[in-house]
């Protein structure tokens, strides 16, 4: 049997209060070996990596130890687990937006204590142009973003890289072509932890997954045997919950518009993201737009919403009114986007529910109390979390926040851009459906822009391919 090169024992993590949150976890990585967690959110899937590492939010405390190559560590000694980072255990992050730093541009922030050479190699085979390196990172799209993350690990030495969502927001090819340079630190003898939404990760690496919800570990073992066989009923929902399983739904045809776009053109530099495109969206009806990552899918929906001037061409909302024109609230409200990075879309410091309540003066009177709840309860968000920060819910938390928020205008057309990208396979499922009822019931227009061809085949009534 294969030497563990990292062995975690008893992990817990508790909060303030004593509760625990992570619940006596362990597992071993052998060398060359990966080891899959995946689970819903908030399962403690990533507070066990960030445990590991010493990372864990103040205000919680963390029991147990890990053995790495044959030495001990107390999981309470955060200054002693930080003496491993960088040259024994390397992370690629969940959240590339907080990772990067907005004010320097991407190939130092690659490259570390590495050669520069070495920094262009990671990047070239990630599919990562020279000219990214030159960037900042708020000119990157969330899939560039993160493949960036991933080339800052490649250029470490670590024996043990923790990759937290290492594929979230990147599209077919890319989850393919990431996985596979993941697995060249297999090849290369170095051992792998990932966390991740995605069962394909767990697929293509191999070795050895865990399924964690509450906190705790469900069952774990070798991939294949978990994946053909789960003798747990709650990791059967989740591999159900894969889109290829979805049932298919004809879309209603009814033939009011909400948008017509005439010839479409739009260029960054001297590239062309799309040109001369038309399209009509239709009420009742799902419209996806598809292609890699950088391709346009986001500006074309920021286009169609009015926040971006096309180079040519014209859009007409509903009553024929030009977006970039519109003088009416009330018109401007029934348009509404569901950003990629929920992190963005609201104020850090201050309470979501303060933030949810400062719609008030453009909702509908007693809107906030009538139809709140309900949506909240539909998204599965306990109503306990409005009380906190956006920086202290999880991505997958804080993107159903999002959506109850957009919802509450009751939108002709929502424009959402990689809307479940964030989310484990049984929410991605429940928002989903909830998003196909709600254009069913409100003969709304749907955009969706997504990465996930599977998704897509799933939900869409058209397809924009800007392949």
């Amino acid at each position: 049997m294969m030497r563990a090169i990292l062995r975690v024992c008893d992990l817990s993590v508790r909060d303030q209060k004593g509760t625990l949150l992570v619940e006596a976890v362990s597992f071993a990585i052998p060398q060359a070996g990966a080891v899959v967690l995946i689970g819903e959110t908030g399962s403690g899937k990533s507070l066990v990596a960030q445990a590991v590492l010493g990372l864990v939010p103040e205000g919680l405390s963390v029991q147990g130890r890990i053995e790495f190559d044959g030495r001990t560590v107390e999981l309470s000694d955060r200054a002693a687990l930080r003496q491993y980072w960088a040259n024994h255990l390397a992370l690629v992050p969940q959240e590339p937006r907080a990772a990067l730093d907005p004010t320097m541009r991407v190939l130092p922030q690659i490259t570390g204590l590495a050669k520069q050479a070495h920094a262009h190699q990671a990047m070239t085979s990630l599919s990562l142009r020279a000219s990214v390196g030159r960037q900042y990172p708020f000119m990157l799209s969330g899939g560039m973003a993160q493949r960036v993350l991933v080339a800052g690990a490649l250029t470490t030495q670590a024996p043990v890289v923790i990759a937290d969502e290492p594929t979230k927001g990147l599209d077919d090819d890319r989850v393919e072509e990431t996985v596979s340079r993941i697995r060249q630190l297999l090849d290369h003898g170095r051992a792998v932890l990932a966390i991740t939404h995605d069962i394909r990760v767990a697929r293509g690496l191999g070795g050895h997954i865990g399924v964690m919800r509450a906190g705790r570990m469900l069952e774990q073992g070798p991939v294949e045997e978990v994946i053909l066989a789960p003798r747990h009923a709650y990791t059967r929902a989740w591999l159900d919950a894969d889109p290829d399983r979805w049932p298919r739904r004809t879309a209603q045809r009814i033939a009011e518009p909400v948008l017509h776009a005439q010839k479409l053109t739009y260029a960054v530099g001297d590239r062309r993201l799309f040109q001369d495109l038309s399209l009509t969206l239709l009420r009742g009806s799902i419209t996806a737009i598809t292609g890699p990552s950088g391709c346009g899918k986001t500006m074309l929906g920021n286009v169609l919403l009015g926040l971006a001037r096309p180079h040519a061409g014209t859009v007409r909302w509903c009553d024929g009114t030009d977006p970039h024109r519109v003088r009416r609230p009330a018109l401007r409200a029934r348009f509404q986007k569901l950003h990629q990075d929920p992190a963005s879309a609201f104020m850090p410091g201050r309470v979501l529910r303060r933030q949810l309540e400062d719609l008030k003066p453009v909702l509908p009177f007693g809107c906030l109390a009538r139809d709140l709840p309900p949506l909240l309860d539909r998204l599965a968000v306990q109503p306990s979390l409005l009380e906190r920060r956006p920086d202290e819910v999880s991505g997958g938390e804080l993107q159903r926040i999002a959506i109850a928020r957009i919802l509450l205008f009751k939108p002709y057309c929502l424009v959402a851009d990689e809307p479940t990208s964030r989310l484990d396979p049984l929410v991605q499922r429940e928002v989903t459906e909830l998003l196909r009822t709600l254009v069913d019931e409100q003969d709304m227009s749907l955009v969706l822009t997504s990465h996930d061809k599977r998704l897509v085949r799933a939900v869409a009534h058209d397809v924009i391919d800007l392949q």
